[in-house]
């Protein structure tokens, strides 16, 4: 922590230590606890504002509870958001060395020629916040660093690359391209882990590093129907949509954030996403009705239970949801359940109940877990392993996700549209029918962010945009081109396109990190912000908060001003690099650096000394291409 922050007190440190050990235990690999998942192994929640909040935190955490000291090697693996965000803050905050290496030859490469697509930091967030704006409105996160604008995916990654350059030509950052880590290249060894390059590359060497940190995002878009459908990285080209010849009918199945957006291409002539900021209701207390609306729509009392903390040991927020149920049944006879006469509580809990009563039987020798008291059943709660708690959870899961989707779509028709919708509706694709496919009941899913939901409610204000729920069985192509779509309650379309949107894969692989299942509740620590009250030196009356990841962010940014590298020390990266990984007889300088390169460098940030860097930063891939 840099010694310019005013320092928390015993029980906010407390806090803090905590909060900063739950977010690394929730990005640590149950393969071993030397590699991370920069994005904690999340499926929801996803953007680019979501990845450099998970950074942000994640590097603040290692460097709180000191897993990485100055002069440690932290190898990155991926150039995208969340390494180059990584990669900065842990050179930068904490004086560790830094080496991304990229499976392509340049950092952000995905997204360098993406023109069509629009990046917005606001669209996606989890709740809009008071008097919002598309327009004007903060994101709820302030980076330090990497404070880019919405726009094009190509301008945005400009932005990033040409900060990235300003960083990496003064911090212990060495950027490796052309080059893949696998699981089967990872050793260990007695205070870290090996890279072995050479069981791909006989001319590499093998690599020490004191952590290893998946950063190469979400997996692979899920493609179970086996579609070639314009993949959610081409979505947003004009043509794929104008060379739809009317009459048409398109199918988009997954009602996510993608498949909204996808929905509105295919429905407006035209249409661009950057343009849904002009969609938005300003002055009638929208952004208050969805954000309200939609924690009650959720169920987050159930799916997102704050009590579950309470206990000692992993507890699924269902589960604790469940025994607090059981508990107000018990000591409230006299009052009706559930109260309210909430109907999407009872089958919800009827099938936690039942999902747990085996378990139940078990643990009390073929007892009825219906009879038993409250304080026996928070006994055998504790006693749950987290197997039969997930269990329970796939149990009431669907049976939530339905309730979920038609309270969603109860909360929107209490949304009154414009009083006219004609400016949009002019730009309708004629003879263009858009049919959304689903699982529930309503195109309404809990996945959809704030902002969302309003389009999907102005989407299905068009005549021509329908709705099927059931899950697809097969798509077959037909002669005429058009296909062929059979649902799994035996009946069938045909659709001139069909396209899917189901998110990343969820096979569990996230390339060298492997994640253990985990409440939902736990899954958003690292989008926690750690915070705590402190007073002013020079007036202790006067007191206020402190942001601790993000502080120390400017902290090292006024430090690298007022302290720029030593000069008079250049150090080349590209030799740097060459002396580390190119196994070959002769060294490639005969300098007292690149002897133990790794070592000297190690040896002059633990001394509080940082050197310069020479003007070849950028390391030549002809020596590390494979």
């Amino acid at each position: 922590m840099p010694m310019s922050l005013p320092e928390p007190d015993s029980e906010s440190r407390a806090q803090l230590d905590l909060l900063a050990q739950n977010m690394i235990a929730e990005a640590t690999s149950v393969d071993d606890h030397r590699i991370l998942s920069a994005t904690g192994f999340a499926r929801e929640n996803i953007s680019i504002l979501h990845q450099q909040i998970r950074a942000t935190n994640l590097a603040w955490a290692l460097g709180w509870t000191g897993r990485v000291d100055p002069g440690d090697t932290i190898g990155i693996v991926g150039g995208s958001f969340s390494g180059i965000t990584l990669a900065v803050i842990l050179a930068l905050v904490n004086d560790a060395i830094v080496f991304i290496f990229e499976k392509d030859s340049e950092p952000l490469e995905r997204f360098r020629d993406k023109s069509h697509r629009h990046l917005s930091r606001n669209l996606n967030s989890r709740a809009l916040g008071k008097s919002f704006d598309p327009h004007w409105s903060s994101p709820e996160f302030r980076s330090p660093i990497f404070a880019w604008e919405p726009g094009p995916a190509s301008k945005v990654a400009a932005f990033w690359i040409d900060e990235f350059a300003r960083y990496d030509a003064q911090l212990p950052i060495f950027v490796v391209p052309d080059t893949t880590v696998t699981p089967t290249m990872i050793a260990d060894r007695s205070e870290g882990l090996t890279i072995d390059f050479a069981a791909e590359a006989a001319h590499l060497r093998a690599l020490p590093v004191d952590l290893l940190i998946d950063a190469t995002g979400f997996g692979a878009e899920a493609n179970p129907l086996g579609l070639t459908d314009y993949s959610y990285w081409e979505a947003g080209h004009r043509l794929i949509y104008d060379h739809l010849v009317p009459p048409a009918r398109v199918l988009i199945s997954g009602c996510g954030d993608s498949g909204i957006i996808e929905a509105w291409h295919y429905a407006l002539n035209g249409f661009e996403h950057g343009q849904v900021g002009a969609f938005w209701q300003s002055g009638v207390r929208l952004e208050a009705v969805l954000d309200e609306g939609l924690a009650r729509a959720r169920l987050d009392a159930i799916f997102r239970n704050d009590e579950a903390s309470r206990f000692e040991r992993p507890i699924l927020s269902e589960v604790c949801w469940w025994l607090d149920q059981r508990y107000f049944i018990e000591f409230n006879p006299h009052i009706p359940w559930p109260p309210g006469g909430e109907p999407h509580m009872q089958p919800i809990f009827k099938a936690l109940e039942a999902a747990l009563a085996p378990h139940f039987a078990a643990w009390r020798q073929g007892e009825d877990i219906a009879a038993a008291d409250w304080d026996t059943l928070e006994d055998f709660v504790l006693d749950l392993e987290l197997g039969p708690q997930f269990e329970a959870r796939e149990a009431a899961r669907p049976i939530g996700d339905a309730s979920i989707s038609l309270l969603i779509e109860e909360l929107t028709q209490s949304i009154e549209l414009p009083e006219t919708t004609r400016p949009i509706e002019e730009l309708a694709r004629p003879r263009v029918d858009v049919v959304l496919n689903g699982l529930t009941p309503t195109p309404y899913t809990r996945q959809l962010s704030a902002y969302n939901v309003w389009l999907m409610r102005l989407l299905l204000a068009f005549p021509a945009i329908g709705y099927r729920q059931g899950a697809i069985t097969a798509v077959v192509q037909r002669r005429d081109r058009r296909f062929d779509v059979s649902f799994a309650d035996g009946s069938s379309d045909i659709f001139d396109r069909v396209v899917s949107r189901y998110g990343p894969m969820t096979d569990g692989g996230f390339g060298i990190a492997r994640g253990v299942k985990r409440d939902t509740q736990g899954g958003d620590w690292l989008l926690a912000d750690p915070f705590y009250l402190a007073r002013d030196a020079d007036e202790a009356a006067h007191e206020h908060y402190i942001h601790p990841a993000r502080a120390g962010i400017v902290a090292g940014l006024e430090a690298l001003d007022d302290h720029p590298p030593a000069e008079e020390i250049g150090v080349s990266k590209r030799l740097f690099v060459a002396s580390l990984l190119i196994d070959r007889a002769d060294p490639p300088s005969e300098h007292p650096i690149y002897r133990d390169p790794l070592a000297w460098l190690a040896a002059e940030l633990r001394a509080g000394r940082r050197p310069g860097y020479a003007a070849d930063a950028a390391i030549a891939r002809a020596d590390t291409r494979r």
